[in-house]
């Protein structure tokens, strides 16, 4: 049983949004619950009801193909509602609803739920913006379109032109001198990709944050710092 599984079911169901969908819990002869535990046990932890329909008398062997078929994730659910550059769009509401609630680091095991995504698409339609953005950027930038399109939301917030111009610079580092905050960030991105390490995309928002914060004060650096002893939801950096 995977408890983010089940409290993210939990907070739909309390929010009222859970929908009745056509899937089933599906019963063996025998009694034994072969699909669904998420779903009933989330029933307990919102200590409410929500309609299912149940399918009873099931031989146990039918567990073998249950969820066996290709899973439909977020983005192929935004294609079937009519959405443009879903996958970037997908990634780029999940960075940001966890921002919204204050999520900063350690933000892996954090699933908010499709319906929670789309609620939350409904009420800032400008991600949709800021992942066009991201697309059109992505074949030549050095950061992933998800970090792309979260930094665009965040900073478009304070100054839309500007943080076009920024990430757009970032992406193709045109007319940049040495001490400026863009092409900082743009060497330690580098450096990390060339030495073969692995992005860490905490810190990457972290240094693309501190850089727009630079950048919106006109001033330079000899290197872009993070909080000493590592990124905490306290010391993380907020755009400016």
């Amino acid at each position: 049983m995977r408890k983010n599984v089940v409290d993210a079911y939990a907070r739909d169901m309390i929010a009222g949004s859970w929908r009745l969908n056509g899937e089933t819990i599906k019963i063996a002869t025998d009694g034994t619950l072969l699909d669904g535990q998420h779903r009933c046990q989330a029933v307990v932890a919102a200590e409410t009801t929500v309609p299912m329909i149940v399918v009873r008398g099931l031989p146990a062997a039918v567990m073998a193909t249950v969820d066996a078929g290709a899973k439909r994730t977020y983005a192929d659910a935004l294609k079937l509602q009519g959405e443009e550059n879903t996958s970037v769009l997908a990634a780029v509401t999940r960075r940001a609803i966890l921002w919204d609630r204050g999520f900063r680091v350690k933000t892996g095991s954090v699933y908010p739920t499709p319906l929670e995504m789309n609620a939350f698409l409904e009420t800032h339609p400008s991600l949709r913006t800021s992942a066009e953005v991201a697309t059109g950027l992505s074949s030549k930038s050095l950061l992933p379109a998800s970090i792309v399109g979260l930094c665009h939301w965040l900073f478009s917030a304070i100054d839309s032109d500007a943080a076009s111009w920024f990430l757009a610079r970032v992406t193709d580092g045109d007319s940049l001198t040495a001490d400026d905050p863009i092409a900082l960030l743009r060497d330690r991105i580098v450096r990390l990709r060339v030495g073969g390490h692995r992005l860490n995309e905490t810190e990457a928002v972290a240094l693309t944050i501190v850089a727009w914060n630079v950048y919106r004060t006109g001033g330079t650096r000899s290197k872009l710092q993070l909080p000493k002893g590592g990124l905490t939801a306290k010391n993380y950096p907020e755009p400016r």
